[in-house]
């Protein structure tokens, strides 16, 4: 902890995100992470691609916009060693998902500084021999959700070849992701169960286990707290991408309508992107996208937090509703057999009728401090002082 505050780091964190300026994200990812880092006295930048400038325009550029700790960066520029080196960066935190078509940056990276670590990003379900019936069932959905503007039908065979075709290029795909591991030094993984994946994958591939650490996402911890003052009322929460197939709205409604039935003193509010016109009870209400302080009061004040996400690599808004002292109702989506869609939610509507009953957790401490951005931002120091691989400072 003294080392860490007394050395003076200029770290880079990169994400191969297009983003406009108006929309740069502090709230949380790397944003929040990058903050936290300038926050404990470090030199740390954003680097982004811009999502429309020229990049003749950008090259080399910090951002105009005063206090924002941006380096706008073209895709030419990462993966150019000589841009990392011009930057001279001491630590490298890299978001690219540990996906192999990245390698290219990676090694431009590590060509500035042996000090690099990867965010997964992930829930563990790499490979088909992490568990072939719920790698296929991952492989399904991360491709409903990108040709979801296809009709039903379309979209279902096209998911479905898409799984096949994953768990048939398996070899392929590991051969791969083999050669991206022994490239990082460090991978860190947001949950303990996708952090024992990662472990035993990587043994499989030949790779190291030890290079393999878990680190939650940073939460916005001064917004997002147990405030006792605010009284919790009756109210369920939930919040997601709705349009995205991933977030599962339809078994949201259909569990949300079945609880409502049977309690007549409670209501619910849903919050985000892509919902319908109208709500099809009169005791659910949908509500825009919130800011994070607006979103943080409705989560104080709310009993209880449901998600029907098919698949989460951490599940930030679960753990945002957990450190607002919410009871989180949720399905184990790495259960190997998922029941019937009828059926999964009448099992959500009664754990929901279960934990209204349960009256609200007693503290969420252990979990605040555990996500806090400068708990989490200290993790990664840990990772430099204690990986016998990347030279300490």
């Amino acid at each position: 902890m003294i080392f860490f505050k007394a050395l003076t780091l200029k770290i880079l964190l990169y994400t191969d995100l297009r983003i406009a300026k108006e929309d740069l994200f502090w709230h949380r990812d790397l944003g929040l992470l990058t903050k936290a880092f300038r926050d404990l006295g470090h030199e740390a930048w954003l680097v982004v691609h811009p999502a429309s400038e020229s990049t003749s325009k950008i090259k080399n550029q910090k951002s105009k916009i005063p206090k924002e700790p941006v380096i706008w960066a073209s895709p030419s520029d990462v993966r150019s060693p000589s841009w990392w080196q011009s930057h001279k960066p001491d630590l490298v935190i890299l978001g690219l998902w540990t996906r192999p078509k990245y390698d290219p940056i990676r090694r431009a990276a590590l060509s500035a500084t042996p000090h690099v670590i990867e965010r997964a990003d992930s829930d563990g379900m790499r490979a088909a021999s992490c568990g072939l019936k719920i790698y296929a069932r991952r492989r399904y959905d991360y491709f409903r959700d990108r040709i979801f503007l296809l009709p039903a039908f379309l979209g279902i065979a096209g998911a479905a070849l898409y799984s096949f075709l994953c768990i048939l290029l398996t070899p392929w795909i590991e051969s791969r992701l083999a050669k991206t591991l022994q490239l990082l030094p460090a991978v860190a993984v947001e949950t303990p169960r996708a952090a024992h994946l990662w472990k035993a994958l990587a043994k499989r591939l030949g790779g190291d286990p030890g290079r393999i650490y878990c680190i939650p996402h940073p939460i916005q911890t001064r917004i997002f707290k147990s405030q006792r003052s605010i009284p919790k009322n009756k109210w369920v929460i939930s919040v997601g991408r709705w349009e995205s197939y991933q977030k599962n709205l339809p078994l949201l409604l259909r569990a949300l309508k079945a609880f409502l039935d049977k309690q007549p003193g409670w209501s619910a509010q849903v919050v985000g992107s892509g919902l319908p016109a109208r709500s099809p009870h009169p005791r659910i209400r949908f509500l825009p996208p919130l800011s994070p302080k607006v979103l943080a009061r409705k989560m104080q004040a709310s009993a209880i937090f449901l998600s029907t996400s098919r698949y989460e690599s951490f599940g930030l808004a679960e753990v945002e509703a957990e450190i607002c002292r919410c009871r989180v109702v949720r399905f184990d989506s790495f259960a190997s057999k998922m029941p019937p869609f009828q059926l999964q939610a009448a099992q959500l509507a009664a754990q929901m009728m279960k934990m209204a009953k349960a009256g609200h957790p007693s503290s969420s401490q252990p979990r605040e401090r555990q996500c806090s951005p400068e708990a989490v931002a200290r993790r990664f120091w840990d990772i430099l002082r204690t990986k016998k691989s990347i030279p300490a400072f």
